[in-house]
């Protein structure tokens, strides 16, 4: 069942041990990479997490206007979940918290921290959990469909402490995507449909990078910048964005397009 379909007009995409989604796809690693996230300076950089570097590092590639900002969706499938495992220590072991720690710990500390550095006061929504992936991108896309107007989608997620015998991976990922609805003037058509799923467990970082790979296209070499805008490219693609109901899955189909 097609949902709908809206034009992705822009994407970037970050991560810690790969240099392009291309990279991620071919398994060519790289050391680790910290975010730049250059949108912050001084005091706003202080007890930023990792998960709120790369949102604002893949946010910030797409050079959107700060005169005109879009509403933004936020996604994350574990949130502050690094910072989450800092206060548990430090009352562990101190009987006390950092106050500023604290304060950037909640799922939507990114947005907060995001819309401060732009001066945005557009709406902002965070979606998290296990399937984030897949309801971010359904937020996204039904709030351009029912406003008409373009929205922001950031998803990242940092590595989860070996404390919480969650995924294993160590490996942050960050892909931010500009969607306004159909029909627009120029971007790469995508439609999102629901089909049926097994409720399998998603790799972000694929997910993710087939999703910027089928907006770039005919890819571009690993040497080039992780995090950086995209140019919107031809092949068609469908990706998998994971369960969205017990028993459904949601996609992102990209028909073949045309210069």
């Amino acid at each position: 069942m097609t949902i709908g379909a809206v034009h992705i007009m822009r994407a970037s995409f970050f991560s810690t041990h790969h240099a392009s989604p291309g990279d991620v796809l071919a398994d060519r690693e790289r050391p680790f990479t910290a975010p730049a996230y250059s949108l912050l300076a001084g005091r706003a950089r202080r007890f930023t997490s990792l998960v709120t570097q790369m949102h604002i590092e893949v946010c910030g590639a797409l050079q959107i206007d700060a005169a005109d900002p879009p509403t933004a969706v936020f996604a994350t499938c574990h949130g502050e979940i690094q910072t989450a495992e800092k206060l548990l220590a430090d009352f562990r072991d101190n009987a006390m918290v950092s106050s500023a720690r604290f304060a950037l710990s909640v799922h939507n500390s990114p947005s907060g921290v995001y819309s401060v550095a732009t001066g945005s006061t557009a709406p902002t929504t965070t979606v998290t959990g296990a399937n984030a992936l897949a309801a971010g991108w359904l937020e996204a896309a039904l709030t351009a469909l029912d406003t008409g107007v373009p929205v922001l989608l950031s998803i990242a997620d940092e590595p989860v402490p070996e404390i919480f015998h969650g995924p294993t991976t160590q490996v942050g990922v960050a892909a931010a995507f500009l969607l306004a609805p159909s029909p627009a003037s120029g971007g790469r058509r995508v439609e999102l449909a629901i089909t049926g799923s097994t409720d399998d467990a998603v790799d972000a970082l694929r997910v993710l990078a087939r999703a910027a790979e089928a907006a770039q296209g005919s890819g571009r070499s690993g040497a080039d910048a992780g995090a950086r805008s995209i140019e919107l490219g031809l092949r068609p693609a469908t990706v998998a964005l994971g369960h969205i109901r017990p028993g459904a899955g949601l996609e992102l189909r990209f028909a073949e397009a045309r210069a």
